[in-house]
């Protein structure tokens, strides 16, 4: 697990958090937004967290408002929420049940603030946006929102004709996976026997994308995401990271908000 070092005067911490009735030392970490119930745990568990001046290991113990916990030899902070976009590299893993032959998206990742995580899930061999954020509710809201919108700028192999872009365009049924019908679909470039497309889709629909390649025996050199709402990844390098503004956590947020059309 990465290790973070909090710190007085560091920017993501806020005042220092009050636990607001008797819980468990690890429920408390939690609360103050220190990851999940595993990762707090596993602070607690890792022997970086005094209480009252003692050590402490068992993150079933119990603290309350009087309690002075230490992480890392620093009061105990509300963590404030941070929302970021990765451009996710080649090979690299949301998470290390993705598999256990490339880097972990989680390595990519400040380790000074608490809590970070992947919004979603992207395929080893996707690149391109994805967003991470420690904010447990947004993260929520727009990962498992259905009706947004996410671009990928694909490569394949072959020049498309003008009947198969048709047939994407009006949707295919595959085998097993259902209907997959792209919003819209627009040629980039052809080059040196290549096709070069933008697609739109909603959540969900890579699998179908592939796979509706493969039956047009296309296969895909490159799957990037270049969009999701209005959040765009553009000159982003691979394995770098920017903040989102707040313009663009509030308009994830209203989008995602929406009743489906």
């Amino acid at each position: 697990m990465s290790a973070y070092k909090p710190h007085n005067r560091d920017p993501h911490f806020g005042d220092a958090y009050v636990v607001a009735r008797p819980m468990g030392l690890g429920r408390a970490l939690q609360k103050a937004g220190y990851g999940t119930r595993k990762a707090a745990e596993a602070i607690v568990l890792a022997g970086r967290v005094t209480v009252d001046g003692a050590g402490r290991k068992d993150p079933k113990s119990m603290v309350d408002r009087n309690s002075v916990i230490l992480v890392d030899g620093q009061p105990l902070r509300k963590v404030q929420k941070v929302h970021m976009v990765l451009n996710k590299p080649v090979r690299a893993l949301c998470t290390a049940r993705d598999g256990d032959d490339g880097p972990l998206v989680a390595d990519l990742l400040p380790r000074h603030i608490p809590g970070l995580r992947p919004v979603g899930r992207m395929d080893a061999r996707n690149t391109g946006l994805l967003l991470i954020s420690n904010d447990k509710d947004w993260n929520t809201l727009v990962g498992e929102c259905g009706d947004l919108e996410h671009e990928y700028r694909v490569q394949v192999e072959g020049e498309l004709t003008d009947l198969e872009v048709s047939v994407i365009s009006a949707g295919l049924n595959i085998p097993k996976l259902g209907m997959f019908k792209p919003l819209s679909v627009r040629i980039v470039e052809v080059l040196n026997g290549r096709t070069v497309l933008n697609i739109v889709l909603t959540r969900g629909k890579v699998r179908q994308l592939r796979r509706m390649f493969s039956t047009l025996r296309h296969k895909i050199i490159y799957l990037r995401r270049i969009r999701i709402g209005d959040v765009r990844l553009g000159n982003l390098a691979p394995g770098a990271l920017r903040a989102l503004s707040s313009r663009e956590v509030q308009i994830l947020r209203n989008l995602a908000s929406r009743k489906p059309r």
